[in-house]
């Protein structure tokens, strides 16, 4: 009882309650009253019997099926070799995942219109190599759409991968090859059931991120790849109907959690180790009696295979890794890189390769009052945001500490915004939001971007308060240091690495969030993803990829100085316990 009514815990849990309450579990509330208000029944009616309402459910779910599973496809390999790279590899592979994930999503699908256009990178190698003799239709199409999706996808999905994977004897593989089994069945049969929690969980992040999503769609698809989120966004945007909107957001959050458990329950059948099933007892009418175990002592000869496919299989396979590599990293990296030359380009439209090379729009972007002023509103917002989400994390992670009894419920309710689909989010905080004047202000895009942020912020600051050895805070605690004194002297300078980082991740989250950004802001507060989703919605000219190109070399910035300052930290922590092995 005394844990329960902890004064400090309680002060410490009570600024992040506070603000998952009304600012992420009030505005999903808030959906339900608007969704049902007047005539609801005909309402949702319309929805699930209009052809129009109906196609749009259908081609929403198709979509994301298809675009996770072919994620899952292209990932689990790339997820293993990063599992079990090491050195200079790993931090090659982790740099080919991490930079495409912390780009902003509208950069990203930007550059796939550089890519697919007509004009674009694949019809002009297509054309120069005589291959085709007119440019093939591949934007605004399904095609197009998925390929944006499974981009952006593959990094979530690499993520939850990693952590069970890497945990993995590989020793396993090797066990099952020497009991006879071939790559295949090794594979099946022994890793994938082992990672099928990994799986489980990318595969929900992944399909809640497709089901969301409608910056993809309402770029590079046509009318008839229209998605749930996107009818939502219009919705919103143009004030048409609110109470429709609402009942779409409880529509799409309705059948992303049916398709969800289904999921679940799919890939909990596959996995022996989850549903072992229960023991066979033992047979009691058996006769006892002596034993002959002369046969044990017989040789048992292996029959000879027919083929010998041991000496191509390694041949093959030492080719499969090294090729899969290089396409996975091309595919990941190729539309970011796409951006530079287009940016650069001196022509009116988008055209790869350009014509020719010209600083026109950078030079338009930078002398723009409207580009410098957003430009300052997202760096505002997202100071104000990592600031607030760093000491909301900080707080948080002391008032859990490490024997709190309801830590593992405590945790499912701080990383819940998560699980919900950001659009979901964002159509309940405009809905709640507009009610209290937070609408185009950057209190409220502070609120959202803080909401989302936290979640990543809290899983690192966790990570490195639990690595610290909890003796150091008694010790200092029987030396006399008050409880402030233990904090700011032991816990907060073992604390600051991981605040770093996590630092770096709220800014950059802060500075490319796109939906709620987009949601929340109009005319008096306009950010770089929103101005940014201007620009590509209603002028495709190289200055969008300038801006894109821009923010891309910023992240990248952000994400080196992030490495250096870790590797700082290591290389001064090496150098510490070599001149003095006993102090450290």
């Amino acid at each position: 009882m005394r844990e329960m009514f902890d004064w400090r815990r309680i002060f410490l849990l009570a600024p992040v309650t506070v603000l998952l309450l009304v600012a992420f579990a009030l505005p999903l509330l808030y959906i339900v009253p608007e969704a049902f208000s007047g005539e609801a029944t005909k309402r949702f009616l319309r929805i699930f019997t209009s052809p129009v309402y109906t196609k749009i459910i259908r081609t929403t779910v198709r979509i994301s099926v298809e675009a996770t599973v072919i994620t899952l496809i292209v990932s689990f390999p790339l997820a293993w070799v990063l599992s079990r790279a090491k050195g200079v590899r790993a931090l090659l592979l982790g740099l080919v995942v991490l930079v495409p994930f912390l780009t902003s999503v509208l950069v990203r699908t930007f550059a796939w219109l550089a890519i697919l256009g007509q004009r674009g990178l694949v019809n002009a190698t297509l054309l120069s190599l005589g291959l085709i003799s007119e440019p093939l239709p591949l934007l605004f199409s399904e095609l197009a759409v998925v390929l944006a999706l499974v981009h952006s996808a593959i990094p979530m999905m690499v993520f939850a991968l990693f952590s069970v994977l890497r945990r993995i004897d590989g020793r396993v593989l090797l066990a099952a090859h020497t009991l006879g089994a071939n790559p295949a069945r090794a594979w099946f049969g022994m890793v994938v059931p082992l990672a099928i929690r990994g799986i489980q969980s990318g595969v929900i992040i992944v399909f809640l991120f497709t089901m969301a999503s409608f910056i993809a769609p309402a770029f590079l698809g046509n009318q008839r790849q229209q998605m749930l989120a996107q009818v939502i966004q219009s919705e919103i945007e143009t004030g048409a109907n609110w109470a429709l909107a609402a009942a779409l957001g409880i529509t799409l959050a309705a059948i992303a959690t049916l398709v969800v458990i289904g999921l679940s329950m799919v890939l909990g059948v596959f996995s022996r180790w989850q549903n072992p099933g229960e023991p066979k007892p033992a047979r009691t009418d058996l006769a006892t009696g002596t034993v002959d175990r002369s046969l044990l002592r017989d040789p048992v000869k292996r029959a000879a295979p027919r083929f010998n496919l041991a000496a191509p299989w390694r041949v093959v396979m030492g080719y499969v890794g090294p090729v899969y590599i290089t396409l996975v990293s091309a595919f990941l990296l190729l539309p970011l890189l796409v951006l530079f030359p287009v940016a650069f380009s001196s022509a009116e439209v988008l055209i790869f390769p350009p014509p020719g090379y010209s600083l026109r729009w950078f030079e338009e972007i930078l002398s723009s009052p409207q580009w410098v002023d957003a430009a300052l509103t997202s760096l505002r917002i997202g100071v104000a945001t990592c600031v607030v989400t760093l000491i909301l994390a900080t707080l948080t992670v002391l008032g859990l500490g490490r024997d709190f009894r309801y830590r593992n419920t405590a945790e499912a309710l701080m990383l819940s915004p998560m699980t919900v689909p950001a659009v979901v989010f964002a159509l309940g905080a405009y809905l709640s939001f507009s009610r209290v004047g937070l609408i185009d202000t950057e209190l409220g895009i502070i609120l959202a971007h803080t909401v989302l942020g936290f979640p990543l912020v809290y899983l690192v600051a966790s990570a490195t308060f639990s690595s610290i050895d909890p003796g150091l805070a008694r010790a200092a605690a029987s030396l006399g240091a008050n409880p402030f004194r233990v904090f700011r002297t032991v816990i907060f300078p073992l604390l600051l690495p991981g605040l770093s980082v996590g630092a770096l991740l709220a800014m950059l989250h802060s500075f490319d969030e796109s939906i709620a950004s987009i949601f929340l802001s109009n005319l008096s507060v306009k950010t770089l993803p929103r101005m940014l989703w201007e620009g590509i919605r209603f002028n495709t000219s190289p200055e969008s990829a300038a801006v894109s190109a821009m923010l891309l070399t910023a992240t990248c910035l952000v994400i080196l100085v992030g490495i250096l300052v870790i590797l700082g930290r290591s290389k001064r922590s090496s150098m510490a316990f070599q001149s003095d092995p006993d102090a450290v």
